[in-house]
């Protein structure tokens, strides 16, 4: 009984923060990135090799935390908890002991050893550095993380509307945030409630890349979803005037900042002919 309530405890917590600012360079942003989208999709084995890859080139304090900690939760989804706790160490080590990631992935291992008073404990401190923390901006940050791990790893969307809740309250004019509350409806497949948050975002003066990259694929994920096909020619013979007047809008945005992505650049060849 104690082990099943030490297990919902853990599963109830957050943990990379994955919408933290790294200080690092364009390559380890972008390997970091691919890394995040391939434990989001599950594909674990993927992000393992990518966040290895990272190891080798990436090493700013801020590169090594996202890749251990990448690393962790890689091991974490394979079931390989030993070496997870070998990689969150190395998030705590680099961190000096105030990775809120690096503790929540040894503490997810814990659990998954069965050390479910070790996990506790280890879930303790993690809320303890959350709560403690007096700098308004850091401590939102620290809930938006919370709510990434909560509504990606966890799959726990109530949860993670509650973090990000207490971010926003505490920062309203962070728009990052609110492009956060749309990913997280996004993952519950409530796509309207996710293109409010996305166009809220917009009105705040999010209109950069990332944004219009982040748009466009949840708006074609949604259509693939409508139309139950991947198949870009054969989505866009299903799809309706305004769909595709929606979705090239958003491409259009995107591509216009002279970055490449190949699905982006893809999509928008065969569709927005």
């Amino acid at each position: 009984m104690k082990s099943t309530i030490l297990f919902i405890i853990c599963l109830s917590i957050y943990s990379q923060a994955f919408s933290q600012t790294f200080t690092m360079g364009k390559n380890c942003k972008e390997k970091n990135q691919a890394g995040i989208n391939q434990l989001k999709d599950k594909k674990y084995d993927e992000a393992l090799q990518t966040f290895s890859q990272m190891e080798k080139s990436c090493n700013t304090k801020d590169a090594k935390e996202a890749w251990a900690v990448g690393k962790a939760e890689a091991f974490n989804g394979l079931k390989k908890y030993q070496e997870a706790i070998t990689e969150s160490e190395k998030a705590l080590k680099v961190t000096k002991g105030k990775s809120l990631m690096g503790l929540f992935q040894k503490a997810i291992a814990q659990n998954g050893l069965k050390q479910h008073e070790e996990a506790s404990k280890t879930f303790a401190q993690m809320m303890s550095l959350t709560e403690k923390n007096q700098d308004t901006k850091t401590r939102a940050s620290n809930y938006a993380l919370m709510a990434s791990v909560q509504s990606h790893q966890l799959n726990k969307p109530d949860s993670a509307h509650y973090y990000i809740e207490k971010a926003i309250n505490m920062q309203p004019d962070n728009a990052d945030f609110i492009v956060q509350k749309g990913d997280i409806y996004f993952n519950e497949k409530k796509y309207n409630d996710a293109f409010t948050q996305y166009d809220k975002a917009v009105q705040m003066g999010k209109t950069d890349y990332e944004m219009y990259t982040i748009r466009s694929n949840a708006r074609l994920k949604m259509l693939q979803d409508k139309y139950h096909t991947t198949n870009v020619q054969e989505l866009r013979s299903k799809m309706t005037a305004d769909e595709k007047k929606l979705l090239c809008a958003d491409l259009k945005k995107a591509t216009s900042f002279g970055q490449k992505d190949m699905q982006v650049d893809m999509v928008a060849s065969l569709i927005c002919k």
